[in-house]
């Protein structure tokens, strides 16, 4: 959350991080914190002090005269399986928000230009198209930073469901993602039923591909790891047909405090990584990419798990102006690493949270 003066409202304040100011302190969901001291009699909020009181970290840029607010931390990446409201543009910017898909199962998956999701896309809307009669719906989030990067790929799939435009990557934070492609069911009522997780609904085909003699030491490296990493597209699939079915009573949909325990850890470095990188975007926004970078360096630094931080600001320097988003994202002199050195640093196997079923 970028902020301009440390004295903001509360509806505001609840707006952008789902913590609501009520009498008993600081609410989101039926999580509640006392915070006495920090709301006005006005309704204005001493952002500091609810920072503090919520662990959220709150970094300065001096130097643009901004601040920049982390999401909570100091447990997991959610704090309730409530699903704050979240409002994102399409590729022309028209706003939707996710409560308007109340009443209707939803199967939210994050992708981006520069992972190559424009191949899931249409996956996707044929998941949409034969589970809609059952309630649910399909809805796509692209985390790019330029809007225009996701126009091609989503206009080639023309999809019917909900495709949208994430460019602060406020489902981050809001939803704990920290890759692509990464997913969350959301019930009829805006409850979590399953955390962020990979989400795949076919099979990996790096997995399947055959390493050959002929193909660069780096390439059959990166492949081999990819066959480290577990099969789960097609039992993830099963999964979210058997819950479009049978709603509550799929054993794959989880009670709210068995999705906040799944979801993933989040330290105060993590907090202060979101907003650091929240800083680099505003700095790139203002034609700043030499702060942007130092911005993004840091965020690195403070949570190298988050592989959508990195290869968000690596493809910026790895894609020639005007062309696609680059996917391979390989070695650059501003950030001294490249997606496969990093890759391989990781394995395939820790690359992303892999479903439970």
């Amino acid at each position: 959350m970028l902020l301009d003066s440390l004295d903001l409202t509360a509806d505001a304040f609840a707006d952008a991080t789902g913590w609501v100011a009520k009498p008993e302190g600081m609410c989101k969901g039926d999580s509640c914190v006392p915070a006495p001291g920090t709301i006005g009699d006005d309704g204005t909020l001493d952002v500091a002090a609810v920072a503090e009181r919520l662990g959220m970290a709150l970094v300065a840029d001096d130097d643009a005269g901004i601040w920049a607010l982390g999401p909570e931390s100091g447990g997991r990446a959610l704090t309730t399986a409530t699903v704050p409201p979240i409002e994102l543009p399409d590729i022309d910017g028209n706003p939707f928000t996710l409560t308007a898909m109340h009443g209707r199962k939803v199967l939210l998956v994050a992708g981006a230009s520069w992972r190559g999701c424009s191949a899931d896309l249409p996956v996707w809307q044929a998941l949409h198209e034969e589970l809609e009669p059952l309630g649910l719906s399909v809805v796509t989030v692209a985390l790019d930073l330029d809007p225009g990067k996701a126009r091609p790929w989503i206009e080639r799939a023309a999809p019917t469901h909900p495709s949208l435009v994430d460019s602060d990557h406020r489902v981050d934070e809001l939803l704990g993602i920290s890759n692509v492609p990464m997913a969350v069911w959301i019930d009829e009522t805006g409850t979590l039923v399953r955390p962020a997780e990979g989400a795949s609904v076919q099979p990996s085909p790096f997995a399947a591909m055959e390493i050959t003699d002929e193909m660069p030491e780096r390439l059959q490296a990166v492949l081999r790891e990819f066959k480290q990493m577990p099969e789960t597209g097609p039992a993830y699939r099963a999964a979210i047909v058997d819950w479009a079915q049978r709603g509550a009573d799929s054993p794959y949909a989880m009670s709210p405090d068995e999705v906040v325990a799944a979801s993933q850890p989040r330290s105060a470095d993590h907090s202060r990584a979101a907003a650091c990188f929240e800083l680099g975007v505003a700095a790139e926004r203002r034609r700043d990419h030499p702060a942007a970078v130092a911005w993004w360096k840091q965020a690195h630094a403070l949570f190298p798990d988050n592989w959508t931080y990195k290869r968000q600001a690596w493809t910026l320097e790895s894609t020639p102006e005007g062309a696609d988003s680059d996917k391979a994202q390989e070695v650059q002199d501003t950030y001294g690493t490249s997606w496969s050195d990093e890759f391989l640093a990781t394995g395939g196997a820790n690359y992303t949270v892999i479903p439970k079923l």
